[in-house]
């Protein structure tokens, strides 16, 4: 079989896969990029279930733009077979793994890595450079940082496993790690930034969040995809490091994309988030902008009022990058990104819990149950919050000028 098994969502076999817990979405990387998680320890038994139909399931939750996933390959009950793996690459449309920036395998093997490192040298050599083979998750942490609910309790169990001198030599090699300098930019709070930049005004934006903006209207706006293209990390790192150390940057020196990643990122790396989890949670079950009354407007207009009363400058950075948005959004003929395309980019960038608990591998869900609950509970957050974020850029004139 060279093609996967077409599988309906309203399927009853659908909804039994999905209760697995095989992929989940679990939140962004450093570079605002989807994470998927695939877990080996939640695939089922191949003599229940047929393994086609969990190939189309998992082809049906890979994105159509720029991702990143991690694959805890240990422990496992039941591992596939060699041919099944083949033909579920091969099954692979040329974009999903063209749009897939990195893959972080977890503690694979050393036959099985063998066997993987050959398998992708023959199929696809290019494919091969995307991979990063992570032995630990204190390793996996200086990579990509997932938050504890994602993580699987046996997936913990089994790194707490590995042997201690493994465990000590990538202690010293974490510690080995210089640790990055100040920030004059990224991760810094509003309120710092406009202290850097002797500005005092209620309506503050960063000088370089304006510089960006404004590079993005000169040259992106009938962009086809942006927001949705990732460019090379390592240019992204370079140009974030040379707004964090205050050097001047030349935009027109990079990618459009990089500007587009950039605000992605700084929105995201807010020590107070732009819109808090609590807020999003109290508008309820907006209707559809297309359909929203102004009983709706008054509503969202008066818990903004409440909610950014001790927050001028969160209200106005939210003002300025919601009026931006309809910008692109007019232009979306061109650049294909219309509100909804934009709520689903800038929604899991905006929208976060106020006070996030500090991460330690320890605090994980303690069973499958409630780790899928969990990754729903996520899902349900952000697809209210999309609502919300996708009314308030195409309902902006009523929310914030009038």
């Amino acid at each position: 079989m060279s093609k996967a098994t077409a599988l309906s969502c309203h399927s009853p076999e659908y909804k039994g896969i999905s209760a697995l817990n095989i992929i989940y979405e679990a939140g962004l990387d450093s570079d605002s990029r989807p994470i998927l998680v695939l877990c080996a320890d939640n695939l089922p038994n191949p003599d229940i279930y047929d393994y086609d139909l969990i190939l189309s399931f998992i082809m049906a939750r890979l994105y159509k733009n720029d991702y990143v996933m991690v694959f805890f390959s240990s422990p496992a009950r039941y591992r596939p077979g060699w041919m099944w793996l083949l033909r579920a690459y091969r099954s692979l449309d040329r974009k999903y793994k063209k749009n897939l920036k990195a893959l972080y395998v977890v503690h694979l093997s050393r036959t099985y890595r063998l066997v993987f490192d050959l398998a992708n040298k023959i199929i696809s050599p290019k494919f091969a450079r995307k991979l990063r083979y992570v032995s630990s998750l204190q390793h996996l942490k200086v990579n990509i940082e997932l938050a504890p609910q994602f993580i699987p309790q046996r997936v913990v169990d089994h790194n707490n496993r590995l042997p201690t001198i493994q465990q000590q030599v990538e202690q010293q090699q974490l510690l080995r790690q210089r640790r990055p300098l100040p920030s004059l930019a990224f991760g810094k709070s509003l309120e710092d930034l406009a202290h850097i930049e002797g500005n005092t005004s209620a309506d503050f934006i960063p000088t370089f969040v304006v510089q960006i903006v404004d590079h993005i209207k000169q040259h992106g706006l009938d962009k086809e995809g942006i927001f949705r293209k990732s460019p090379s990390s390592e240019e992204l790192q370079s140009v974030k490091a040379a707004f964090n150390n205050g050097t001047k940057v030349d935009l027109k020196q990079h990618d459009i994309d990089v500007s587009a990643a950039l605000l992605k990122v700084f929105i995201r790396e807010l020590p107070i988030p732009l819109i808090g989890l609590k807020l999003s949670e109290t508008m309820g079950a907006l209707p559809d902008a297309s359909i929203c009354t102004s009983d709706t407007i008054n509503k969202v207009k008066t818990k903004l009022t409440l909610n950014y009363a001790e927050k001028p400058s969160h209200f106005a950075l939210l003002k300025y990058i919601c009026q931006f948005l309809k910008l692109v959004s007019e232009h979306s003929n061109k650049n294909r990104m219309n509100t909804h395309n934009l709520s689903v980019v800038f929604t899991p960038n905006m929208i976060r819990a106020e006070q996030v608990t500090p991460s330690t591998y320890m605090d994980v869900p303690d069973t499958q149950q409630s780790a899928l609950a969990d990754a729903a509970i996520y899902l349900k957050q952000m697809n209210q919050g999309m609502v919300l974020v996708q009314l308030l850029i195409t309902k902006y004139d009523e929310i914030f000028l009038k």
